[in-house]
């Protein structure tokens, strides 16, 4: 019977866009089974979700990674750099360095006015999160105090892929302006050796006979790479007193 009420099939039904009803279950998946049920893409892919509507951001995670190699790097791209990506933009790509800032400034909270003794670790990955993944070279200078704790870090030099210039005078000089008791050489390797060059035992040695002089020892110079932190004291050729 004909009731004057056209029927509505199914093929007529209003239908979501795939990529739409993917997010939901992207974002269902984060919260029922947290971050380690992700693959790293997956990742990715959910933070573009909150910056880029109405677009498919699984095949824009998988460039990225597949440019960057980890979730580390991606986020400690340059931001010019990102947004050469099609569909990334400076909005976008300003999401990745601020989770990189939150999380610098987190570790950072783990460092300071904590003992270094016992939480040399917090420091260890703070400067490698920090300094780790910079395509050129960076100095840094942590300064403690009498109780071993972090008066700040600073950096003190920044130069090009292979070169840094560094100055003894510069570092004791801001140790004695923050009335610091001990100081810690921090630099990273971008090329991801962490092996110590010529040049740094030369700048280490400056450093220790100038702390030295004025008491202000040099307690380590800490080399930094992307996945590997390694200690000069730790070698034999640590100056001696």
């Amino acid at each position: 019977m004909n009731t004057g009420v056209a029927e509505i099939h199914d093929s007529q039904t209003p239908q979501l866009p795939d990529h739409i009803g993917h997010r939901g279950r992207l974002a269902d998946k984060y919260v029922r089974g947290g971050i380690d049920s992700f693959h790293d893409y997956e990742i990715i892919e959910l933070l573009l979700t909150y910056v880029i509507p109405r677009r498919d951001t699984k095949p824009l995670a998988k460039s990225l990674l597949a440019r960057y190699g980890t979730i580390g790097a991606v986020i400690n791209a340059p931001i010019e750099e990102l947004c050469t990506f099609d569909g990334i933009s400076k909005r976008s790509a300003s999401l990745f360095s601020l989770m990189r800032d939150t999380m610098t400034y987190c570790l950072n909270e783990n460092c300071v006015k904590k003992p270094l003794i016992t939480h040399r670790k917090d420091i260890e990955e703070y400067l490698r999160f920090t300094f780790g993944y910079r395509r050129i070279e960076y100095i840094a200078v942590i300064f403690l105090d009498n109780a071993y704790h972090v008066i700040s870090a600073e950096v003190i030099s920044e130069g090009t892929v292979t070169h840094c210039n560094v100055y003894p005078r510069d570092i004791i000089g801001r140790a004695l302006k923050c009335a610091a008791s001990y100081i810690i050489l921090a630099h990273n390797h971008p090329s991801g050796n962490t092996e110590p060059s010529e040049e740094d035992w030369e700048i280490t040695e400056r450093i220790f006979a100038a702390g030295r002089l004025l008491d202000v020892p040099l307690m380590d110079h800490v080399i930094i790479s992307a996945k590997r932190v390694i200690s000069l004291r730790e070698h034999m050729r640590w100056p001696k007193y």
